[in-house]
């Protein structure tokens, strides 16, 4: 006979501290990017969930996002579905990269 436990505790996250006091993200970005570093790397982010869930707008979201990204914590890539249709991934990493075009693949990131 095999049982389970299942241990029912609040989420967390744990994030560096040079994230928490990156004055180049206003303290909204920080706390957004905070909670979305503190997922685990299996877990899918949806964008209209973060903007629900921290009761952002969408210049709210978009301003925030512009942040992460001019600090190198955000970047998108455009893809294409098998259907011809064009989607995004959208990736959130740890460690800020400058943002370029030849640099798709943060080695600590997160899709979103």
């Amino acid at each position: 006979m095999s049982q389970t436990i299942k241990i029912k505790r609040r989420a967390y996250s744990m994030v560096y501290d040079d994230i928490l006091l990156d004055e180049r993200l206003s303290w909204r970005t920080r706390v957004v990017l905070s909670w979305m570093l503190g997922r685990s790397p299996d877990f899918e982010i949806r964008i209209w969930y973060i903007r629900k869930l921290f009761s952002l707008s969408n210049q709210q979201w978009n301003s925030a996002r512009k942040e992460m990204k001019e600090a190198g914590y955000f970047h998108q890539e455009r893809t294409q579905t098998d259907a011809g249709k064009i989607a995004w991934a959208h990736f959130v990493t740890d460690t800020p990269e400058p943002p370029s075009p030849g640099n798709h693949t943060p080695e600590n990131h997160t899709m979103v």
